[in-house]
């Protein structure tokens, strides 16, 4: 099984396509703009989302993937747009191995931007006709009521697992089924084989956010590309927290980690440790598994074809991340 890395040099010709429709979606005459717009832009990123628009479009289509690049990329925007204003919400300083916007040029100047590329996206989205629009329309909503909701819910260590997968369901997974479902709107699908792509790229969708929860704990800084451990420090209640909070022995220390209370050099590895003792880890990526598994069972009946090969592999390689850091 390819790793991530492998899976993606496999479409370097279509990822060079989507990188060059990004930039070209940017131009504008107001040259600080543009610069501050192609300095977050080309921080890269795995591009999962307008990948999956491509290879939804190729499979349901069968044509030629620049058909739909004007909205794979237009759903990349609308990612990299969230993600500069959640790096302002949470005060960060770093993401994908360099100064993130709001750090670099300013509060102000990182929101303009973001909202910019909203802007730039939806134009892009509009090309494909209005059905096309609504749908990354809703995503859009969908990622912001997931913000409320995750905010709301910031610090609640009463908060329950219908609770966490409800945040993580519109802030995730509802995208990426978005991105296949624009993408066989676009390309005229019959529901069948639209509903079998968007139901396999929401499942992927929640397996992808719980990992990434997971790698939050227990992965190496320098391979995510960001720091280990930004749910701890920002109060942000995940699915392993969630399940370790149920452990009597460990229950007082968890809440004391997590208010503050206690303080220690090591805490991260302590916290990693615990996470580990009481089963959260191994829960949660259960879990995610069960989702995997879910969602490929979408793909049976389309067909086979090397795109479909693919978003199996992308299924797996999601999965395959936590396996890569040694701990299942």
């Amino acid at each position: 099984m390819k790793d991530f890395y492998d899976w993606q040099y496999s479409m370097r010709s279509k990822i060079a396509e989507i990188n060059q429709r990004l930039l070209d979606s940017i131009q504008t005459d107001e040259k600080y703009l543009y610069d501050m717009a192609r300095y977050t832009i080309e921080a890269g990123g795995k591009r999962f989302r307008p990948l999956l628009t491509i290879l939804s479009f190729e499979i349901a289509s069968g044509e030629s993937y620049e058909k739909i690049l004007d909205l794979a990329a237009g759903y990349e925007l609308i990612h990299t747009a969230s993600l500069i204003h959640d790096d302002i919400i949470d005060h960060s300083d770093m993401r994908r191995g360099r100064y993130t916007l709001s750090y670099k040029e300013g509060i102000n100047n990182a929101i303009v931007v973001g909202d910019y590329l909203f802007a730039k996206a939806y134009e892009l989205g509009s090309r494909y006709g209005k059905e096309v629009s609504k749908i990354m329309a809703d995503a859009s909503s969908n990622l912001a009521e997931g913000q409320i909701l995750e905010a709301e819910n910031i610090g609640n260590l009463n908060m329950n697992e219908e609770t966490y997968l409800k945040i993580i369901e519109n802030k995730t997974a509802r995208f990426f089924a978005a991105c296949a479902l624009g993408a066989t709107k676009a390309a005229g699908a019959d529901f069948e084989i639209s509903n079998r792509l968007s139901n396999f790229a929401y499942n992927m969708g929640m397996a992808f956010q719980i990992t990434d929860d997971i790698l939050d704990i227990i992965g190496n800084e320098k391979d995510m590309g960001k720091p280990a451990m930004v749910d701890l420090g920002h109060d942000v209640i995940t699915l392993p927290i969630i399940y370790s909070l149920k452990n009597n022995y460990y229950n007082n220390k968890i809440r004391d980690i997590l208010t503050g209370n206690y303080k220690s050099p090591d805490l991260k590895d302590k916290f990693k440790n615990i996470m580990m003792e009481t089963g959260a880890i191994e829960y949660s990526f259960k879990v995610a598994k069960d989702y995997i598994n879910k969602s490929v069972s979408y793909l049976s009946g389309i067909g086979r074809s090397r795109d479909l090969d693919l978003l199996m592999e992308l299924a797996m390689i999601v999965i395959e991340r936590i396996d890569e850091a040694g701990l299942m």
